[in-house]
């Protein structure tokens, strides 16, 4: 067995000691014998690693008392159980999109899981070297629309805390953080809709795997019961983010996103607003927050711009879908009524 260390976090034996073997036996149907052991890159929460063997690859979850790359923040390690619950209801009712649970070692914190990544890259990865696809993101928001659709009616408690609890939280660090009343607001407007459903909670390009034509979802650590559109509003706030180099294909990108998700019915436009001004929270959570700093490809300068840009936006209360994709870059484009089209299903 050989292993690609970390200078800065703790090898797998490490973070395991004895218990390396029993849970490496988990691995060894996907990978087959003479494994070689990397870190992923990607999630603050758990230490994950991808094991490879000469028949395949698995991935090793571990979560301790400190989050992996903030080791100020502190946390349950038990928690670890939420994230297998969800795993296990997501298979279920959306089978070919999520991780399968290998093996499960309550007392050590840690999950053993199917590697959804084909390339071993994950979407910011992707990202990080070319813009989006219109079919790449057309393909997600299909495939979250039948996820919120096999889990509208879901009633399985996932949080140990509490889904009220999650659902606040979030809000919290991701939104109510920067002290905006327009952000309140919509936290307080997001918490009174009727129509409250398991949700995915961290729809990040991290945590997604759109290669080779197929959509993956992982890192379910975030699953609650919140309002639907945050799943939408999320994605939609690292999309805007992650083109700040290349604004003209936020348009397009946007429309095909937010159509495939949408189907040909148009969205209330409260509700639009809501999910639009959420969208706007995310972007300053992302591009203004110190304690969890965001890996982005634009320069300094055009991620303070456009910082700047939706804080006026939500000064004015004028957010919108288009304003936010305005706001990235030269006002002649566009943003083609997304919901109005006809050949989606």
């Amino acid at each position: 067995m050989n292993s690609t260390r970390s200078t800065s976090l703790p090898a797998l034996s490490t973070l395991l000691g004895d218990a390396l073997p029993t849970v490496l036996a988990d691995c060894l149907p996907r990978t087959g014998e003479g494994v070689t052991i990397e870190r992923v890159t990607g999630g603050n929460v758990s230490h994950v690693f991808r094991v490879r063997g000469h028949l395949g690859k698995a991935i090793i979850k571990v979560r301790t008392d400190t989050f992996a790359r903030i080791p100020q923040l502190h946390t349950d390690p038990a928690l670890i159980a939420d994230e297998r619950r969800a795993l296990d209801l997501y298979g279920t009712v959306a089978p070919g999109h999520f991780p399968q649970v290998l093996g499960f070692h309550d007392t050590l914190h840690t999950m053993v899981l199917s590697d959804v990544f084909p390339d071993a890259l994950n979407y910011h990865q992707h990202l990080a070297r070319r813009a989006a696809a219109p079919d790449e993101v057309t393909r997600l928001g299909r495939v979250l629309r039948r996820v919120h659709h096999a889990t509208r009616n879901v009633s399985t408690h996932i949080r140990s805390q509490g889904d009220d609890w999650f659902r606040e939280h979030t809000f919290d660090y991701c939104l109510r953080a920067h002290g905006h009343k327009v952000l309140d607001a919509a936290c307080e407007e997001m918490a009174a809709q009727a129509d409250q459903q398991l949700i995915l909670g961290d729809l990040a390009p991290k945590n997604l795997s759109l290669a080779h034509g197929g959509v993956a979802l992982c890192d379910l650590d975030n699953v609650h019961r919140s309002w639907r559109l945050f799943d939408v509003a999320y994605f939609l706030a690292h999309l805007l983010i992650h083109h700040l180099n290349h604004p003209g294909q936020l348009p397009g990108l946007a429309d095909a996103f937010l159509c495939a998700y949408h189907g040909p019915k148009q969205p209330d436009p409260g509700q639009e607003r809501l999910m639009a001004t959420v969208a706007a929270g995310v972007v300053l959570y992302r591009l203004d927050n110190p304690l969890v700093p965001y890996p982005l490809k634009p320069a300094p300068a055009a991620a303070a711009e456009y910082l700047e840009r939706v804080l006026a936006l939500l000064d004015a209360d004028t957010v919108t879908v288009q304003a936010l994709i305005d706001a990235a870059g030269p006002r002649e484009h566009a943003l083609h009524g997304y919901g109005t089209r006809k050949d989606l299903p």
